[in-house]
Order: C-alpha cells, then structure tokens, then sequence
C-alpha cells in the first residue's frame, strides 16, 4: 500500500515538474464523494481549465470537525481519477452532513527560467527570473449547521460571519479573511464554482475592508468556491526564495 502511494506520488511529480503553467498560483479545494455514511474527501488541485495531479504526500494534514470533535484523515490517502484528473481522496469516514474539513497542502519551492516553472529552490538555481515558496490551505462544508465559524489557525484562512448554506441566491455571504490572526485589508477573494473556466477578465472579486470582512453575492446554488491569495516578500526563507506564497478556499455545495 505504501509502496503503490509512493510510486503514484513520485509519477505525479515528474507531471508537475514537467509542467509549465504557474503551478505555485494554482488553488487546492476540498469537494466530497460517497454516500453519508461512507464520505470521502476528495483534494483537488489546479484551476477548472488546467489540473496537474495532486500530490498525497505533500499533504501536512486534514482533519474533518464535527459534533462528535476532530478526526483525522490522513491515514489511508489513495491517488485516483477523477475524470481525467489526478486526485487524491480520504479513507471513507461517517459524516452527520454537518461537517467541516479542512487540509493543509505544502507545495513547495518553485523557480521560474526562461522555459517556466520548475520545483527547485535558488540553492539550485541562483540565477533563476524569480522564485517563491507556496503553501495551501482549504476548507470545506458538508452541510447547513457545521462548524463553519472555527478558527482553526491556518496562515492564511477564510472564516464565514454566518452559515454559508444558510445564504440564498441572490443574498451576500459576509467572510473574514486572517492571515496569521490578524484581519487582512485589502485582500482580493474570488468567487467561482471550481468546475466553470471563466475568462480572467470576467472573475468576480470582492476586496476586504479595515475589519478583514468582504461581501460576497451569492450567484446561484450548487457549487461554491471562494479564493484568496496573499504573497509576502522577503520569504521566510530567502536563501531558497524570494517571496513566501499563501492560498486559502472554501467550498460548499449550496442545496438547489
């Protein structure tokens, strides 16, 4: 078992590395799969339009919170398909349909040349256009009635003012966004479905006030996907990049 996800690691690595795109300002969301009583967690990585594989072992930890406290999932995480994406999904856990999950995903150094993108640090490449460090937070909602309101202390984190299943079409969900606790000004969260290829120009984003808080208008049901990214120069680390790169999502499935 451990061998088999270790070899489907390492290929979707060699994917990744191979890669030319941005893959450092790609998002990692968190949709579900399976019945109530089986539910799996399925990570996704990348955009609608362009998904390199996710990749199980830069997984730090997921964790599903509900009535009955905290369980962790990170055993027994499996590569598959979703379509013709590589995904990575949980082992199967009881969900009351009021849960809330949340993941942790490093994805690394990056470098960029003059052919792209590449997973290496300025240790490897000192001469390099341009370099970052890029960490990944996500979260998701089952259901009406989850935690949604826990602060779980994520670097960079979206935290609803009300329930999002609780919020109709036509409605505005009001958020605050933390980065490392404190209220982020001026941040600019996107709103999307994460299946619906949207030119860039036409991406809907609210941007925070003084308080950390946006309003978001809710389009339609279905699915739900709120983003925001936020870059910190000089990295922490500014021997192996310049700049320190934080992602965040929420996503949720509004009932039709």
């Amino acid at each position: 078992m451990i061998k088999s996800r270790l070899v489907t690691s390492l290929i979707a690595i060699v994917f990744i590395c191979a890669w030319l795109g941005v893959a450092a300002g790609h998002d990692i969301w968190i949709t579900v799969a399976g019945p109530a009583s089986a539910r799996r967690a399925v990570i996704n990585y990348g955009h609608p339009h362009d998904r390199p594989p996710t990749v199980a072992d830069k997984i730090i930890d997921i964790f599903a919170f509900s009535k009955s406290g905290r369980e962790s999932l990170i055993k027994g995480l499996t590569t598959t398909h979703d379509g013709q994406w590589f995904v990575v999904e949980t082992r199967p856990f009881q969900d009351d349909g009021h849960t809330l999950i949340a993941v942790r995903y490093d994805n690394g150094y990056w470098i960029k040349t003059a052919d792209g993108y590449r997973n290496a640090t300025n240790r490897e490449a000192p001469d390099a256009l341009d370099s970052l460090w890029s960490v990944k937070f996500a979260k998701a909602l089952t259901g009406s009635g989850a935690p949604w309101d826990k602060v779980l202390g994520h670097e960079l984190e979206i935290v609803p003012l009300s329930d999002p299943l609780t919020v109709k079409p036509g409605q505005k969900l009001r958020l605050r966004v933390l980065f490392r606790g404190q209220p982020l000004i001026g941040g600019e969260i996107e709103r999307g479905d994460g299946l619906t290829m949207v030119p860039e120009a036409d991406i809907a984003r609210f941007t925070t006030d003084a308080d950390g808080v946006a309003e978001v208008p809710v389009a339609k049901s279905g699915p739900m996907q709120l983003v925001i990214d936020h870059s910190v120069s000089p990295s922490a680390t500014p021997a192996l990049a310049k700049t320190d790169m934080f992602n965040a999502t929420l996503w949720y499935m509004l009932p039709r």
